[in-house]
């Protein structure tokens, strides 16, 4: 495992919505860690490391840790541990085309969670994480890898890794400590928090409750749900939960406020705006950056391990050449001489390089060899014997295609031919991929068939016919030439492309010059140049060569020699070559004596070049990603322009955009990054309408005017088109739709034609579409791809569209990579959990429920549980702290057919009812109800003792199904109950004065005696409801009938004639007395009769009585306060109230 130390300056204030680490450093303003810098350092980190292996130490064999990985440079990385044999600029490309393909998981599959880690699918990602690795390693142990697909599947992977630590809580858990399980097959996950755990806690960051140990989960995997991807956090009230599922957080994620848990886990940066754990985001990077390391060069499972180190250097384009390809006919002797000759020769300047040769026949069968051993092509191009059956047999442009496909990113291609183009509608599928790869592509045409009406000996530039205009397209869209030849120029030909192959560098002009004479072009060359070569390729006709003088920085004229530093050297055909070593910094000048067409070309061996980027704005999160397709022209363009060795120089000030022959169409200042963004530079543009190449400007060290030129060439166009966010993956033998937009940027009405491609045969017809539209108007549809039955096959989709009739060859275009996976439906578990109760032992009446007794009666009960889902999650109940509740021992996950569980549980009469909850690991709930009163209802009032009253007077007195334990004290083998006896009741109850209409205006009241002869007394309650009135003499904890007995009195109405005083003794012994007023009460005859009179007197004192015995209850409600214990101190009276 790699450790290293972290040095980071946060410095970001750009409000941007991103779905973990930013994207790139387009933006000049962040020192926090990219995806782009995450990858970057980690592929500097692997390739000092693979070179402090594979060349003698010495001088580079020196020591790494992380700061020094933070530090290096595409430039450093060659001196200081390679020995120089890097080249800067291919490796830089390599980088870069890696990160792109990182970048563009943002655009292709935004809302699909998995890809980036998010909402829990933590595992989805996973599988995707080893497809693609899996993917990319079958790719690159092919015998010919397509290392542009393989650096694809890279990005797409180390996106994903890199998320997960920014994402999940690993970094919380273990800081930047690498999870060298994850894409990798066979190895086990941590587990994950399954849907019933809630995983963070609400916070709200830059407040008084910030996201700092707001997550639950220290030993389990989780990571935040974010609005508007496909996996949905679940809904909890945040006015009500506290806890739920952690959001992803940040400004643009509206989960993090509308669903608790509120606020977020993610270290996307280091401003709390944007990631709720801005904190970690040190740590998160550092772990991202070890991973993404240890992916390349890890001694076991490492790229470089499983694929050998050859192919490890082409991947990261760590040659220091390109390589060289060329395309040849079985028929065509002159084209096969010349490309053996050319590879002779490059073989003589000692330097490696990957050969490659595609041949085709007439048979339309074409053969692929490639090999670092220019003998063994040699060998090939010997078996080669002339085979044409026609006269003039076509080059299909697919030929070119597959050349193109086969061959590296900055390669440079040699077609020899004799042959006139075919498949012309793939001319725009040929020259994107060019564009796309950066190859140089160069034509030697060396018959007749393609119509340059040539009558001379030797090379020569070719004239312009419609077979050579078709050539040349394609070669000034790449940057190359054009040549014809004759038997008799094939050694100089072949001088011609050892030249060219081999004197590659940065390029500082290329442009048409006018056939007048006496143009002087401008050559400036700064101190960081160690040789320059000047190509010209003049249009001298049959015969004749071109005529130039050329002077140095002072004005001086220079002799042009074949020896010394100097040298001219003229390959015949109006071909010259002019080579500068250790030339003076300043401005040199070639001036142009002759009448002929020039095309000029001037580059250098130099430590500074540059890349290009066009870039655009994407609406969903703010950034900016490299377009795919061509630029639009008249669009307002931002221009990112790369300097590796940014300081070795005195700085870039400025962008500019040329036409063919060097003249400015659009100038713009450019804006240098910060941080690790400094070899960053952006500008901004109207695009012009003619096609252009892109020129930089500067100064070096000295204060000598610097300048670099891109040789492709740029063709804005006037229709964009876009393919849209992809509406899931593609798997086994399943659909996916590859939807697009289609604009006319124009001012006209112009019909646009459509068309897919896909190297795998995917797409389903129709495969081309039109539309008319009107100018600045868009329409939007879609193409079919229909997957195979093996998962892992990648295929390029293409996207094409130019308007109907074009002439051009340029259609505007747009390219996916697509991988088929196999369909992982997520498991749905709605089934809930068995929990069955198998054991009661105890019960509690209403006696046993007072409070003031309930706990001394107990009860216990046995349930089994399990589940036939996803498993067992947890397991609770309801009892409390005042119960008991044990249970079997569990793993998460843990299914009915391992055998199911057991719990235990055991309270007193305060909880006659309770609960044991089981829930799975989907949120299914199931419980176990343990009822011990059923029927009856608990008391809620509590248990009191004051020593302010001889009686107690009870209001809204209720008796509910449960009893208090009381802990006196006294023996329990007291088992008598107290005694209780009516002694008078007054008042009936007739049917009518029973209605529930009016029984509450009829009143009856009842008198009782009552005491015990064990325990003693402890509490006297009635059952006659709210609406009654107990009163009864005060009396001791614990008298007995030797202390005199009690009286009560119970005043109720006819809504309940039937009612009973209960008497509860110290050990819990209960006696009852029954007052059944629904008879009639007979007056003794022995009486007198009572006058209407004293019949009115009576019953209005009554009632007098009833009022005042109703405000007692309620003072003594109101201000009476309640104790659970009763005392054991003589003297303290009993008193209880209800609420």
């Amino acid at each position: 495992m790699m450790c290293f130390g972290l040095k980071f300056v946060t410095l970001f204030s750009c409000v941007v919505c991103v779905l973990g680490f930013l994207p790139n450093r387009f933006n000049l303003l962040s020192s926090d860690f990219t995806h782009q810098d995450i990858t970057e350092v980690a592929i500097l980190g692997a390739v000092a490391g693979f070179c402090q292996d594979s060349i003698l130490t010495g001088k580079f064999g020196r020591s790494r840790d992380f700061n020094s990985n933070t530090k290096l440079t595409t430039k450093k990385l060659p001196e200081e541990y390679c020995g120089g044999t890097v080249s800067e600029k291919r490796f830089q490309e390599a980088i870069d085309a890696i990160v792109k393909a990182n970048n563009r998981v943002d655009l292709d599959h935004y809302t699909e969670a998995a890809w980036h880690v998010n909402g829990e699918a933590i595992k989805e990602a996973n599988e995707k994480m080893m497809l693609l690795r899996e993917a990319a390693v079958a790719e690159l142990k092919k015998s010919m890898p397509d290392y542009v697909l393989a650096r694809d599947l890279i990005g797409q992977f180390l996106h994903i890794v890199q998320m997960f630590y920014s994402n999940t809580n690993w970094a919380e858990m273990k800081g930047s400590v690498v999870y060298d399980v994850l894409g990798i097959r066979g190895k086990t996950l941590m587990d994950q928090a399954p849907v019933s755990m809630a995983t963070c806690g609400s916070c709200r960051p830059l407040t008084e409750t910030p996201c700092i140990g707001n997550l639950l989960v220290p030993g389990h995997l989780t990571s935040g749900y974010r609005s508007g991807q496909d996996r949905r956090k679940p809904e909890r009230n945040p006015s009500l939960h506290q806890t739920g599922k952690c959001s992803h957080g940040g400004r643009h994620d509206t989960s993090r406020t509308t669903s608790a848990a509120t606020g977020g886990i993610n270290k996307d940066s280091s401003n709390p705006n944007l990631s709720p754990h801005y904190y970690l985001h040190q740590q998160a990077a550092e772990g991202a950056i070890q991973h993404s390391t240890a992916f390349f060069i890890h001694p076991g499972y490492g790229l470089r391990n499983l694929i050998g180190d050859g192919k490890f250097r082409e991947l990261l384009q760590l040659q220091p050449s390109a390589s060289v390809g060329f395309v040849v006919h079985a028929g065509d002797s002159l084209g096969i001489a010349t490309a053996r000759e050319s590879v002779k020769r490059i073989m003589s300047a000692a330097v490696q390089r990957r050969y490659v040769v595609v041949s085709k026949d007439d048979s339309d069968s074409t053969d692929v060899v490639t090999s670092q051993d220019g003998n063994r092509v040699l060998q090939y191009l010997t078996t080669l014997e002339p085979n044409t059956s026609r006269a003039c047999p076509g080059l299909p442009l697919t030929t070119l295609e597959t050349v193109a496909g086969v061959m590296d990113q900055g390669s440079r291609i040699y077609v020899l031919t004799n042959m006139k183009l075919e498949d012309l509608d793939r001319w725009g599928q040929v020259s994107g991929l060019l564009t796309k790869k950066k190859q140089n592509m160069e034509f030697v045409l060396t018959g007749s068939c393609v119509n340059t009406s040539r009558k001379h000996a030797g090379p020569s530039r070719a004239r312009r016919s419609l077979g050579s205009d078709l050539y040349a397209g394609l070669a000034s869209a790449s940057g190359g030439s054009v040549y014809t030849t004759d038997k008799s120029g094939v050694a100089k030909m072949s001088d011609i492309i050892k030249e060219s192959a081999t004197t590659s560098g940065a390029t500082i002009v290329k442009m048409a010059v006018d056939v007048a004479a006496g143009k002087s072009i401008a050559i400036p060359i700064d101190n960081t140049i160690r040789e320059v070569t000047i190509k010209i390729i003049a249009d001298v006709g049959i015969i004749g060569e071109p005529d130039n003088t050329l002077s140095d920085p002072h004005g001086s004229s220079i002799l042009m020699t074949t020896a010394g530093n100097v040298t001219i050297k003229d390959l015949g055909g109006g071909v010259r070559f002019i080579k500068i070593k250790s030339p003076q910094p300043g401005v040199w000048h070639l001036t142009k004596k002759d009448s002929y067409h020039w095309d000029l070309e001037v580059t250098a061996q130099s430590t500074i070049d540059f890349s290009t980027k066009f870039v655009q704005t994407n609406p969903m999160n703010g950034f900016q990603y490299e377009i795919t397709g061509r630029p639009i022209a008249g669009d307002a363009a931002t221009v990112i322009i790369t300097v590796p060795s940014i300081d070795k120089i005195g700085g870039i000030t400025r962008a500019v955009l040329t036409d063919s022959k060097g003249s400015s169409l659009e100038l713009s200042p450019l804006t240098q990054g910060r941080g690790r963004a400094a070899s960053i530079f952006k500008g901004s543009f109207t695009l012009p309408t003619k096609t252009f190449q892109v020129t930089i400007k500067g100064t070096d060290d000295g204060g000598n005017t610097l300048q670099r030129l891109d040789p492709g060439k740029i063709s804005p166009l006037a229709v964009k088109l876009q393919i849209g966010t992809l509406a899931g993956s593609l798997y086994i033998n399943e659909d996916l739709k590859i939807p697009y937009t289609v604009t006319n940027t124009g001012d006209s009405k112009t019909t646009i034609a459509v068309d897919i491609t896909d190297d795998q045969g995917f797409a389903v017809s129709p495969l081309k579409k039109s539309f008319t539209l009107e100018g600045n108007s868009s329409a939007t549809g879609s193409f079919t791809l229909h997957a195979g039955s093996t998962a892992g096959i990648t295929t390029t989709v293409t996207v094409s569209a130019q308007p109907v009739g074009s002439t051009s060859h340029s259609p505007q275009f747009d390219t996916r990579r697509v991988t088929v996976e196999k369909h992982v439906m997520r498991k749905v578990d709605n089934t809930t959990p068995e929990c069955n109760v198998t054991s009661v032992t105890g019960s509690c009446n209403m006696a046993q429920m007072d409070p003031c007794s309930c706990h001394m009666h107990t009860w216990s009960g046995t349930a089994v549980f399990g589940d036939v889902g996803f498993g067992l999650f947890q397991i609770s109940s309801t009892v409390g702290t005042s119960g008991s509740f044990t249970y079997d021992n569990f793993t998460m996950g843990h299914t009915i057919d391992k055998g199911t569980k057991t719990a235990r549980i055991g309270s007193d009469c305060c909880h006659p009812v309770s609960y044991i909850n089981v829930v799975d690991m989907a949120s299914n709930t199931a419980q176990c109800k343990f009822d011990l009163a059923p029927g009856l209802t608990k008391p809620v009032y509590d248990c009191t003792t004051t020593t302010t009253a001889t009686t107690t007077t009870s209001a809204n007195h209720h008796v509910s199904s449960g009893h208090v334990g009381v802990d006196t004290g006294l023996s329990s083998k007291d088992h008598t109950p107290p005694v209780c006896n009516v002694t008078s009741i007054h008042g009936r109850c007739s049917q009518s004065q029973k209605s529930p209409d009016d029984c509450d205006q009829h009143v009856w009241f009842g008198r009782v005696q009552f005491g015990d002869e064990g325990s003693g007394l402890y509490l006297v309650k009635s059952t006659a409801g709210e609406s009654s009135v107990l009163n009864y003499d005060k009396f001791a904890e614990g008298d007995t009938t030797n202390d005199g007995p009690k009286t009560a009195t119970l005043t109720a109405t006819c809504c309940t004639p039937l009612a009973y005083i209960i008497v509860i003794d110290a050990g819990g012994n209960e006696g009852q007395c029954e007052l059944d007023v629904a008879e009639m009460v007979v007056a003794s005859q022995t009486e007198s009769p009572l006058t209407p009179g004293a019949i009115a007197g009576i019953s209005i004192g009554c009632l007098a009585v009833l009022a005042g015995a109703v405000t007692a209850a309620v003072l003594l409600t109101k201000y009476c306060h309640c104790s659970s214990q009763p005392s054991s101190k003589p003297g303290r009276f009993r008193t209880t109230a209800w609420d």
